[in-house]
């Protein structure tokens, strides 16, 4: 933010500022929108000193720095869009900064549903303030549009395979309802995780793409249990439709879990158990009971939505505590000190449960095997 306020007199800051913006939400969703306190460490910028030009609609103004001083910008960039509302901005650069505000606002959503005592945020109070025009889905169909546009005004190799990432997990998240999951919701699941298994590198990509990937997973565990229900009735559409999403959750299940064992604990999604051997049981196919879930309340709500309300808030409140005891850990071992005998059964728990989570897929090798076997 420092460099950026004094970015006025350069032209096409916004891709700095957008990329920013995408990368803040993640934060934004792993702190569920809590800023920790970071005034007494970083000191807030001051104001321009000169008085920059407002957008009358939204209230704020759009200069590189004015956004870095504002003060609803010092723990991560929030409220109005600011690269979005600027026409003067590349359409790539607005498109980002769409996707960022819809995300914010997906996670403000999950807080108010999870009965967070956290006041309205500045994202919130845009969003009711102008909800006609950022609204997420109305956000996320700009975001498109916006990259449509970029695309054919800019031939490139590029295929921004990244952003489009971003756009068809946003789409299918919030698409379908009571009524189950449509077709292109299910198409945008399946295109989603196949790019991701062409080009694993996106898992590392800035912002939370990796979560969104995880949570695509969850979506097709839900699908995978809700076809499992009518298993004895299936046509010859549907258990082809069953094979193909399972082979592309089987396959995505992997990649994350692979790429969740080499992140520390604090930052990981999902823990995503794998289906039962048992097609046509009375059980689920695959038990998200057994989910290790993340600490963002955003990701929470995919695992829980086949949950009644109170065991949803029970197992919140069980992760927020795994959650807490991974960051007494880290910050016992940072400091060097602390009781050692007092976290040092809790530390042996949790490396076990590590340890399981990174053997579970040799154990299904294994029970594999020996059906083969015999």
């Amino acid at each position: 933010l420092t460099h950026i306020s004094q970015l006025d007199s350069i032209p096409e800051v916004s891709p700095l500022i957008a990329a920013l913006s995408i990368h803040d939400s993640w934060a934004y969703m792993l702190h569920n929108a809590e800023a920790p306190p970071i005034d007494n460490l970083i000191p807030p910028l001051p104001s321009p000193p000169n008085s920059p030009s407002m957008n009358d609609k939204y209230g704020i103004a759009t200069s590189p720095s004015a956004i870095a001083s504002h003060p609803d910008n010092q723990t991560w960039i929030q409220g109005p869009p600011p690269i979005f509302i600027s026409h003067k901005a590349s359409p790539h650069s607005r498109s980002l900064d769409a996707l960022a505000c819809a995300m914010r606002s997906c996670c403000d959503q999950a807080n108010h549903q999870g009965g967070s005592t956290t006041q309205l945020t500045p994202t919130s109070t845009a969003v009711m303030a102008h909800q006609t025009e950022l609204c997420s889905r109305n956000m996320v169909l700009s975001a498109f549009t916006l990259l449509q546009i970029h695309e054919a005004s800019t031939p490139s190799l590029n295929k921004n395979l990244g952003h489009h990432v971003i756009i068809s997990a946003m789409d299918a998240f919030l698409e379908g309802g009571d009524e189950g999951f449509t077709d292109s919701q299910i198409q945008s699941l399946i295109s989603l995780c196949n790019t991701v298994l062409d080009h694993p590198l996106l898992l590392y990509q800035s912002g939370p793409t990796y979560h969104m990937v995880s949570n695509a997973a969850i979506f097709l565990c839900h699908l995978l249990n809700e076809m499992h229900d009518t298993v004895h009735n299936w046509s010859e559409f549907q258990k082809a439709l069953f094979e193909e999403v399972f082979d592309t959750f089987i396959a995505t299940r992997k990649v994350i879990n692979n790429h969740r064992r080499k992140l520390p604990p604090s930052l990981r999604c999902h823990s995503i158990p794998h289906p039962t051997l048992n097609l046509g049981g009375e059980s689920d196919f695959i038990d998200l009971s057994q989910t290790v879930m993340c600490s963002c309340r955003g990701c929470q709500g995919f695992v829980l939505m086949a949950c009644s309300p109170h065991e949803a808030r029970e197992r919140s409140r069980e992760a927020k505590k795994m959650k807490d005891l991974l960051d007494d850990d880290t910050t016992t071992q940072n400091n060097g000190n602390g009781n050692k005998n007092g976290t040092h059964d809790e530390k042996d728990q949790l490396d076990k449960t590590a340890q399981a989570f990174n053997d579970d897929e040799d154990e299904l090798l294994n029970i594999l095997s020996r059906i083969i076997g015999t």
